[in-house]
């Protein structure tokens, strides 16, 4: 871990959505979409690998507390290429909801995440499940008429 960061955003295989003052960011290497509240996005467009912690909350106009919350998201979020060392009394869970407090920044939620299903599998029945034709079972065998999709 890197301990006097200068943050760099991960920018690869990435496709970056703008809606509305979120930013949804889609990591097509892992199958993760990543919803970006307005802190959180400006937070990351800023991590450039040259400026510090400091330099990124004067340039987004926010407390260096708050650039803290929003980079110990997009780290656990894996949006940032290496991770940094965050100041301990940043990471307890007692501490970001109190310094979010302070902030005005309610439970301090910068960053969302889910996995996304692959198309294979967003559109094929699981184990047991009835089915028609070899496409719609996972397994890619579909047993005989009347039967469920055999276990994946």
């Amino acid at each position: 871990m890197t301990t006097n960061p200068k943050p760099t955003a991960k920018t690869e295989r990435l496709i970056v959505t703008e809606i509305d003052d979120e930013t949804l960011v889609y990591d097509r290497a892992r199958d993760v979409a990543s919803c970006l509240n307005s802190v959180a996005a400006k937070v990351w467009r800023r991590c450039d690998g040259e400026t510090s912690v400091a330099g990124i909350a004067a340039t987004v106009g926010e407390d260096e507390r708050a650039v803290w919350l929003a980079l110990h998201q997009l780290m656990k979020s894996q949006l940032l290429t290496e991770a940094i060392a965050i100041p301990p009394d940043m990471t307890t869970a007692k501490s970001r909801r109190e310094i979010a407090g302070r902030l005005g920044l309610g439970a301090a939620a910068f960053v969302a995440s889910i996995v996304v299903p692959t198309a294979a599998h967003a559109s094929c029945r699981g184990a047991g499940a009835p089915c028609t034709s070899g496409d719609q079972c996972c397994s890619g065998i579909c047993p005989p008429s009347g039967i469920g999709c055999f276990g994946m």
